[in-house]
């Protein structure tokens, strides 16, 4: 029998890691879309470094915050916004191809520097057992198509993730890139597949909107154990979560969200769905902080 998916030994963070309430049954799901960058690999702390070197160019400044807060965006509409919020004034698309050039050549330049990122292994893990199991993968990622496909093979993931399963912001309409649904919805399409019947991995706020418009079950890598979690990428969490507006479902009111996100918490820092015991792992400690902070909230 093909093995079965990663469960969770905590139910509280497992249902947090489900952005919303979709569930897909098991029997009903069709394919599972994976976010590359940031979600199969640990490609955003060595992407960072080109940021300010690229921006120096043109003499502006970003910062290690700003960074993380465009975690999903397609490059060039990233260096569109971040040009014209420093310049105050709107550019066309040559120029745009003109600071994605810039900022290939100071990339691709690091990149031979540094060698290839490591993956993520519990989300590798994750998108193995579902092959295993039948259910077709692909990648949809905002990441340029040339970059992504060399990372897979790096890394070794070329085979679950071969270039005709692979879905960039470059395989939609310009300007449709995350949080649009577009990519979510191509690469289903390449699956032939309803994305109503598919499970999204993600780890980034655009990527979750996407996803979450597409139709998907949206699922937050970020609580996997393990995850690599550098601090403007926290900061950038809680920022991004706090700001949650585009996740509507049924007539729930936000308070009745977050009661129930709250719920989940702190059950889960009195069981576990497996092995019982106590539980030290990674998911444990964040799950006491959450219990922690809930609990202060209703007595402040």
């Amino acid at each position: 029998a093909p093995p079965s998916l990663p469960t969770y030994r905590c139910r509280g963070l497992a249902a947090m890691s489900t952005v919303g309430s979709r569930s897909i049954p098991p029997e009903e799901l069709q394919g599972a879309l994976f976010d590359v960058d940031g979600t199969l690999i640990d490609s955003m702390p060595q992407f960072w470094p080109s940021w300010p070197e690229w921006a120096a160019l043109y003499g502006m400044r970003v910062t290690e915050d700003e960074f993380y807060a465009y975690s999903g965006w397609p490059m060039p509409d990233i260096l569109r916004d971040i040009y014209e919020k420093n310049a105050g004034k709107k550019v066309d698309s040559e120029f745009v191809a003109k600071l994605l050039a810039d900022y290939k050549v100071i990339h691709n330049r690091r990149m031979d520097e540094v060698g290839p990122p490591p993956r993520i292994e519990a989300v590798v893990a994750v998108a193995r057992a579902h092959v295993a199991a039948g259910t077709p993968v692909v990648a949809a990622t905002s990441g340029l198509r040339e970059t992504v496909l060399r990372h897979l093979a790096e890394v070794g993931l070329s085979d679950i993730f071969p270039p005709e399963r692979v879905v960039t912001a470059a395989d939609v309409a310009p300007g449709r890139g995350k949080p649009h649904p577009d990519i979510f919805v191509k690469a289903a399409e390449v699956l032939g597949v309803d994305p109503k019947r598919c499970i999204a991995y993600e780890d980034a706020e655009a990527g979750f909107e996407a996803a979450w418009r597409a139709g998907c079950q949206v699922i937050d890598v970020r609580d996997y154990p393990g995850y690599p979690c550098p601090p403007a990428l926290r900061r950038a969490m809680e920022i991004t979560r706090a700001r949650r507006t585009w996740l509507c479902e049924n007539s729930e009111e936000p308070d009745a969200k977050k009661a129930k996100a709250e719920a989940w918490a702190e059950s889960c820092a009195v069981s576990a769905d497996q092995g019982g015991g106590a539980d030290d792992s990674g998911f444990a400690v964040e799950a006491r902080a959450v219990t922690a902070a809930a609990a202060s909230r209703r007595s402040a």
